[in-house]
């Protein structure tokens, strides 16, 4: 059971919002989820596969694949459906001519596709005969198809799971750090408004890209690093002496919350490190790991807490994930495998879902529930680098 820490040891800052309302929505985030039990599975005999085959994104289509078979192979839960694959690696690809197919052959569910903008065209083609469950989430679709359900690695999620796990913590003051494009910003603005919700309050924003130099910079600014530096010379001036010296962090900080891929972040947490702020929480998410242990390469992740799927470290399907983290093609992959598995788990339970919306299907990229959007959420596993090795730890 989630404990939540003591009122004395939490943080707490001028502008902070009511301390009631804070922790009644701490309470509420420690509640355990109540779990969908799963009584009798819907019937399904042929299932249209979306999926790219060829082209850019081929690598990923197979994952998705790959982790369908795996699903699919537990006989005891299913008799195993028909599985017919629809390419969709080409640009030019006649989505439409493919749906219509698809309704004259008598499939009882799509799963697919995976790129948004063939999303948006298969929404406008659904029909209430043909279920259909896409893999990834549209940005534009101004209305809903009630047969159409969104499904994917929605960004989003991990970025509020982490603010949640942030205040849970005790934090109240954030920096956050955000490579400067569209994707990091997205992250960051849902991490924000989040925990701007939860009564935290974000003091900086700072973007970066790789090309920056002065990042190093830009870190000491954020930590008050100068000043504190300023400080000591001049008290050195006046007592005519050498002090020993350890810059003081700015004392409204108390976390940092950092984007970015697994290089990025080998590069920033060190220098946060080397600026005396190694004991400053540091949250992130699953972009900086790909699922495989590399004790030598992860130490500079040492002390990061982000949130990931359960799959990574649970105990199922071992011997799939041995094959599949040895494997130079599908290693980086593992997530895109833990969704096709989920995709099975999903359609044959989306009317259990429907039917209870606040409760969740314990899936492998999460415990998944269905939003009022036909949108499929997912709450996370806590995760933190120690050692060189992501550990599972508690919410």
């Amino acid at each position: 059971m989630k404990v939540l820490p003591n009122e004395e040891n939490r943080k707490e800052s001028s502008g902070s919002v009511d301390k009631s309302e804070k922790q009644i929505n701490i309470d509420e985030l420690l509640l355990e989820k109540e779990v969908i039990e799963i009584t009798n599975l819907n019937t399904i005999n042929k299932i249209a596969l979306l999926l790219p085959m060829t082209g850019k994104y081929s690598k990923i289509g197979k994952a998705i694949l790959d982790g369908i078979e795996i699903e699919l192979k537990d006989t005891s839960k299913y008799i195993k459906p028909e599985l017919s694959i629809f390419d969709t690696g080409d640009e030019d690809t006649n989505l439409k001519k493919i749906y219509s197919e698809m309704l004259s052959n008598d499939f009882d569910y799509v799963i697919g596709p995976l790129r948004k903008g063939f999303i948006e065209k298969i929404s406008k083609y659904s029909s209430k005969e043909l279920p259909v469950l896409t893999l990834n989430y549209s940005n534009n679709l101004k209305k809903y198809s009630k047969k159409v359900y969104q499904f994917g690695l929605l960004p989003e999620d991990e970025a509020i799971c982490i603010a949640e796990k942030a205040i849970i913590d005790g934090n109240v003051n954030a920096s956050a750090l955000y490579p400067d494009n569209t994707w990091g910003k997205r992250i960051v603005e849902s991490f924000t408004l989040r925990f701007q919700e939860l009564g935290g309050k974000v003091t900086n924003l700072l973007k970066y890209n790789r090309e920056n130099t002065k990042i190093n910079n830009s870190i000491k600014n954020l930590l008050n690093i100068e000043e504190s530096t300023k400080r000591k010379n001049h008290m050195q001036n006046i007592l005519k002496t050498k002090l020993q010296f350890k810059p003081h962090i700015a004392n409204n900080l108390d976390m940092i919350f950092s984007v970015g891929k697994s290089q990025d972040m080998r590069l920033i947490k060190p220098q946060f490190n080397f600026n005396y702020a190694e004991d400053i929480p540091f949250y992130s998410t699953s972009h900086i790991y790909n699922g495989v242990y590399n004790k030598e390469i992860n130490q500079d992740l040492n002390n990061i807490k982000f949130c990931d799927i359960p799959w990574l470290y649970n105990t199922n399907n071992m011997l799939e994930k041995k094959y599949l983290r040895e494997s130079v093609d599908k290693r980086d992959l593992l997530r895109f495998v833990a969704i096709g598995m989920d995709s099975i788990k999903i359609i044959y339970n989306i009317n259990t879902l429907k039917l209870n919306k606040h409760k969740y299907l314990l899936g492998n990229t999460g415990f998944l529930r269905l939003d009022e959007f036909n949108k499929i959420r997912r709450n996370l596993t806590i995760v933190k680098f120690k050692n060189g090795k992501a550990k599972e730890i508690p919410f």
